[in-house]
This record gives C-alpha cells, sequence and structure tokens, in this order.
C-alpha cells in the first residue's frame, strides 16, 4: 500500500513537471537587424582610375557636376543604380559627394584593398 502511493505521488509530481514544462514561452516574433555596410562587403569602394571625373548630383548625363575627383582617390560607395538610354545600360555609383559613370572606378571589398590597389598610379 505505501508503494501505491510514492507510485502515485511520483506520478502526481511527473504530470505536474509536464504541464509546467509544456506551457508556451513568448519568443522573439521579429528581429529588425540595422542597415549597415558591415553585412555587404562586396564594392563598398571605389578607386578613381581616370585622371579626372566629375560627380554629379544625380545619375546619368543631365546631371549637374556638384565635386571633382583624380585618379588614386578613394571613396565610399554609397548607392548604385543602371541608367538606360537607347539600347544601352550605363551603370553609375555614389560616391558620397556625387555619382560618377562605373568605368572611371575599380570596385574593392575594403578600403585596405583599395588603398594596395592605388599604389601603382603613386
Amino acid at each position: 500500500m505505501k508503494a501505491k502511493k510514492y507510485i502515485l505521488a511520483f506520478f502526481c509530481v511527473g504530470l505536474i513537471i509536464l504541464f509546467v514544462s509544456c506551457e508556451r514561452h513568448n519568443t522573439i516574433s521579429t528581429l529588425i537587424l540595422p542597415s549597415t555596410p558591415i553585412i555587404s562587403t562586396v564594392d563598398r569602394f571605389a578607386l578613381v582610375i581616370d585622371p579626372y571625373i566629375s560627380l554629379r548630383d544625380q545619375p546619368g548625363e543631365n546631371g549637374i557636376t556638384v565635386a571633382h575627383g583624380r585618379r588614386g582617390e578613394i571613396y565610399e560607395i554609397t548607392g548604385k543604380k543602371i541608367i538606360k538610354t537607347g539600347h544601352d545600360t550605363i551603370p553609375w555609383v555614389n560616391l558620397g559627394a556625387g555619382w560618377v559613370i562605373a568605368k572611371s572606378v575599380e570596385l574593392y571589398s575594403s578600403h585596405d584593398k583599395a588603398k594596395n590597389a592605388s599604389e601603382r598610379f603613386n
């Protein structure tokens, strides 16, 4: 009889633990990540390869020159856009100070790689 009480008590404790451990826990419903360039390491820096470039306020030939750049200068890329003119598509890169046609720069994943590449212009 005493053994039945222990078995019944053990069974009741087991059921209590089972029901308590199966209750719903709050979880993270959404995870908001900040938009940061650290996540994307592809083509973050541009090295000017043309002797002289005009940086424009908008991509395309209609943009107004707002700044200038010289061969060997390094800029952090802040945007990219493809402009369609007739049958051609022309990629443009925003260097923070303005937009430039992509063929005027070489793109690198880090500032150090761009700096090493710029040494050939010195």
